[in-house]
Parts: C-alpha cells; structure tokens; sequence
C-alpha cells in the first residue's frame, strides 16, 4: 500500500508542472487592448464642419475639440474659472478631408480622435457641388460613428461651431442635444450619416439633411435640405417637413394652434403613427395609400368657448385634421416639383411589388411625380386638458359675480 501510495504522489507531480504550464501559456495571450490609446495623447473631436476654401478645388476642415482640463466651468458657461473656454476650434484647408485631418496632427502635439465625433456641418456651398467629398471619409474612418448628425449651414458651416450658448460649454454638444430634442417636436427631419447613407443606397429615396443658420449669434433651424446624386438640388419650408414626417412615420410630438371662429386653441399631438402602402389598380397602375392616426390633446383655450361640448370637439378634430392634411400635401407638391422622392415611395414599391419595380426603377424620376397619394387622417381628442371651462371664462364669471355681490 505504501508503494502505491509513493507512485501515485509521484505522478502527481508532473501532472502538476503540466496544468501550471498551461497556465502560463494561457496567460501569455492576455496581452492587453492592443489598441489602447493614452487620453493625454488625444484631441476629442466633437463636432466637424466642412466649407468650401478660397483656393481652388479645395475644402477647409474645422474640428472642434474639447479641452478636459476646462470641462469643470460652472454649468451654462463656455468658460472655465481661469477664463478659457472648454474648446478650441482648428481648422485646415487642403485638398481632402483626410489630407485636412493630416494638416492639423503637424500643428499639433495630439492626434484628432473622432469617435466622439457628434456632428457634421455642411455649408449649402458644398452640399450643391457635392457631399461625397465630405462624407465618404467619414463613412469609411473606423473611428467614425454612423449616428453622427448631418446638418446643412446656411453660410459658412464654421460658424456654426462658434455659437455663443448658454447652457452648455460646448457648441457641438448644444446643437447635438438641440437636434435630439427636435425628435419630440417634429418640425425637423432629424438625419444620421447612416440614414443618408442607407437613402442614397437605395437608388430611388432622395435624402434629406436638416438645415440650420446663424441669426443674431444664435443657431437656428430653417427646414429640410434634399439631395440626389449626391447634391444638394432644394429645399422643404416647415410646413414641408412636417409633411415629411407625417408621410415617413416619423411624428413623435409636437403642438399645433389653430385659429377657429371663437378665437386660438393650442393643440399638443400625443401619439402618432402612419402606414404608407402601394396599391394595385384595375388599370394595373400603382397608387400609394397614407393612413394618419393621431391623438391629440387641448392645451391651451384663449376663447370663452366650453371645448368639451361634443360639437366643438367635433370641429377641433376637423381643424386638426385639415392642418396634418395640408402640411402633406403641401411636402408632396414640393417633392413633384424637385422630382425627388423624399418619402421612399419607390423602395416600399420595390418590396411589395418587385417585378412591377423592375419595369419602374430606370425612368423612377418621372414617374415618381406621377404617383398618386390617397390621404386619410384619423383624429381623436382624448383630453380638454385640466379645465373644463376656460380660464377665461372663470374670469369673467367671477367678475360678474362680485359685481352683483357687492
């Protein structure tokens, strides 16, 4: 038994050497992030503009990039207590975005890093020349992200990264925080570098960019930008857009005032969504089917009018119906006139109908204006708000009370 005993401890031991060697082994692959970068040896890029250059077939390249040692200013400052603001703005002019990009690292200790790259502004100047200069770089960059914001400048897209802001240190992340609000009150067709990637993929959709301005020192949006080819060829208004939005299902809120014969009446739009489908005719022609359901809200009566009686709120829901109606057909007439099928009428017509598609797609240009909408809007008023009469009405019953009191 003591033999045995003896063997078996015996083998153990190389057993031993063997699984701690393994061990070894397995650990030397664990080498780390091979591509970890030092934070001090960065420049955090947060917002990029694009402008067309004084000198020939060039373009200027503006970063904007974040100083981390500024970042602790007191919230709704630019600057920190030492006085300098929390960015700096650099800018190159050369041939190509990347050669830009190379032009800045020799004026600099740290190298641009793009992956908190937030938005991306385009002068009109450019748009109209080309976008494929501009955003084909920042498609293929592995840094680069696709959900950066597209935005079109009236005038010089630098500009825009200067803003004076107030509530933030940064003028990037104020227009990439403003831009994200505008999702709740669909007035503005809110667009990626992956949606005007995936329209101009498609062949037939023509994309859409935002467009903003700079009046008095402040950002403002001004509509809806629409490419094909790659160019910039026109412009949707704020009615436009919103037709937009009611057409592609992208309404998430918003507020609507009508004027009716007692006076103003502010609606809010609570929940939205719309189905958009191609429909076969007897002829063999293809038409287009828009169904609108909204639910919306009374917030605000300026009238002495009770809105809860039944035939006022019938006439609130006509009004609210013919204002969606004509904020459609006004984005459709828009789109005929461009010839650019901003709504992705041609790519549900190629799911749907392939082979009709197939006949279509070549002369999709022409034809597209010729496509006929049918348009039905479903309202439904689901609250008065937390009145019943108005306000004003309160008041001038309470006035007439205290008259005959005293």
């Amino acid at each position: 038994m003591t033999r045995n005993n003896s063997t078996i401890r015996k083998g153990a031991l190389p057993r031993s050497i063997t699984v701690f060697g393994i061990c070894v082994l397995l650990a030397s692959f664990l080498t780390g992030c091979w591509s970890q970068r030092e934070l001090s040896k960065l420049a955090i890029v947060v917002g990029t503009a694009l402008d067309i250059s004084d000198q020939p077939d060039t373009l200027k390249l503006t970063a904007q990039v974040v100083k981390a040692a500024e970042m602790g200013a007191s919230a709704g400052s630019q600057k920190s207590s030492s006085g300098g603001k929390a960015y700096v703005n650099m800018s190159y002019t050369d041939r190509s975005v990347l050669s830009a990009v190379r032009g800045i690292s020799h004026m600099q200790n740290r190298r641009l890093y793009f992956s908190h790259n937030k938005v991306l502004v385009i002068s009109s100047e450019l748009a109209k020349l080309g976008m494929g200069k501009g955003l084909d770089t920042f498609t293929r960059d592995y840094e680069s992200r696709m959900n950066i914001q597209l935005l079109i400048s009236k005038g010089k897209a630098f500009k825009i990264l200067e803003e004076e802001v107030d509530l933030e240190k940064v003028p990037s992340l104020h227009l990439f925080g403003m831009m994200e609000n505008q999702k709740l009150n669909s007035e503005t067709a809110v667009v990626t570098l992956r949606d005007y990637n995936i329209a101009t993929l498609s062949g037939s959709t023509a994309p859409v960019v935002p467009i903003v301005e700079m009046k008095k020192d402040k950002v403002k949006l001004y509509g809806t930008a629409v490419f094909k080819k790659g160019k910039m060829i026109g412009e949707l208004d704020k009615s436009q857009t919103r037709g937009l939005l009611w057409i592609t299902d992208r309404t998430r809120g918003g507020a609507l005032t009508v004027d009716t014969e007692w006076g103003q009446v502010a609606l809010e739009y609570l929940h939205s969504n719309s189905s958009l489908k191609p429909v076969r005719t007897k002829d063999g022609a293809i038409r287009m089917e828009l169904t609108v359901n909204e639910e919306g809200a009374i917030q605000s009566n300026e009238t002495t009018e009770d809105l809860s009686r039944l035939e006022n709120v019938e006439k609130l829901k006509e009004l609210m119906k013919e204002a969606i109606r004509s904020d459609i057909e006004n984005a459709l007439s828009q789109a005929r006139s461009l010839s650019a099928d901003v709504f992705g009428f041609g790519e549900i017509i190629r799911r749907e109908y392939p082979k009709e598609w197939e006949k279509m797609k070549n002369n999709w240009d022409t034809m597209f204006p010729q496509i006929e909408l049918d348009i039905r809007v479903n309202v439904k008023l689901s609250s008065t708000g937390g009145l019943v009469r108005p306000v004003i009405q309160e008041v001038h019953s309470e006035e007439h009370r205290r008259k005959y009191i005293s």
